[in-house]
């Protein structure tokens, strides 16, 4: 009797025509590009953000679990990340394709048409080490409160998606270590349903070292238990999302920290200086409002903030 295949994502070589992974991607809601980038880059980028990492804060291990690890501001801290996983020709395209959205506007009677381009949504590094417990398995899209209509009948269409991330690992990633998990065909569900983590069709994006995996984060996913013994599985996460998802006018940078700590609470609150549950709109994993405060810990604490 033959072994049961596990489900696996479509592999696809880096310097294939864009449509293939186009299609590969309206089709399961993610794929895994072979030769993204290079070994030594992976190298390099895991020497930038190893400082950020390190269990040396006095808060690391005390009040807080020392099983991941998270290095924030990561476009700013690895110039790597910044300049060959963000800035990659293929992952901006992809993302041109798959959120810039061009509209029409009328002034008097003459219509002007305006296109929107993808933004830096998300950028971090994530150190899971050893007994890290795996995540429920989730969509990204959840911090804008998508509304999600069941296509599995019709098929993926333009504008249905305002998010579309890459996940590079600093390793290679493993069943045993901790690889994400994807559903393929997932961002075609609507919202009537969940994810069964049990579910056959479950798989995960094993990965070479240099490998890259894109998805819509519409596709439900989640990061897996590392049950190695010494392997921590380092992973980083660019995502993007539709350049509209943005106030009208850029607040925290209009009323910075300093001109808005005297004011009220509410006040705060509607410039932006308060996530949007259940995670939308923070700084270091952190709801803003530290920034408020003159004794914050510029240090972030190593949990979540949609805890439950």
């Amino acid at each position: 009797m033959g072994s049961i295949e596990r489900p696996t994502l479509q592999r696809i070589p880096v310097h294939a025509p864009i449509e293939v992974f186009i299609e590969a991607i309206k089709k399961d809601g993610g794929c895994i590009c072979t030769n993204y980038v290079s070994p030594e880059d992976i190298a390099t980028a895991n020497a930038e953000v190893k400082p950020f990492l390190d269990a040396d804060k006095p808060w690391q291990g005390k009040l807080f679990p020392p099983e991941t690890r998270r290095c924030n501001r990561l476009l700013w801290r690895s110039p790597t990340c910044r300049e060959k996983f963000f800035m990659h020709p293929l992952y901006q395209a992809l993302g041109e394709h798959f959120l810039a959205e061009t509209y029409p506007t009328w002034y008097d009677e003459k219509c002007h048409h305006y296109t929107s381009h993808p933004l830096l949504s998300a950028a971090l590094g994530i150190d899971v080490r050893p007994g890290a417990v795996g995540q429920r398995l989730h969509r990204d899209d959840k911090m804008y409160h998508t509304w999600h209509t069941d296509a599995t009948s019709t098929g993926w269409t333009q504008g249905r998606d305002n998010g579309f991330g890459v996940f590079v690992p600093g390793i290679k990633t493993t069943v045993e270590n901790g690889a994400t998990r994807m559903l393929p065909g997932s961002h075609l569900w609507g919202d009537d349903r969940g994810a069964d983590p049990n579910d056959p069709n479950v798989c995960y994006a094993e990965m070479d070292v240099g490998e890259a995996a894109f998805m819509l984060a519409s596709t439900f996913h989640g990061g897996s238990t590392n049950n190695s013994k010494d392997q921590n599985r380092m992973l980083y996460a660019i995502f993007m999302c539709k350049g509209t998802l943005r106030t009208e006018f850029a607040t925290l940078i209009e009323y910075p920290p300093e001109v808005v700590k005297p004011w009220s609470k509410e006040v705060q609150a509607r410039l932006g200086y308060k996530i949007s549950s259940p995670n939308c709109g923070m700084v270091d994993m952190r709801d803003p409002g530290f920034l408020l405060r003159d004794d914050f810990d510029p240090e972030a604490p190593n949990v979540d903030v949609d805890l439950d």
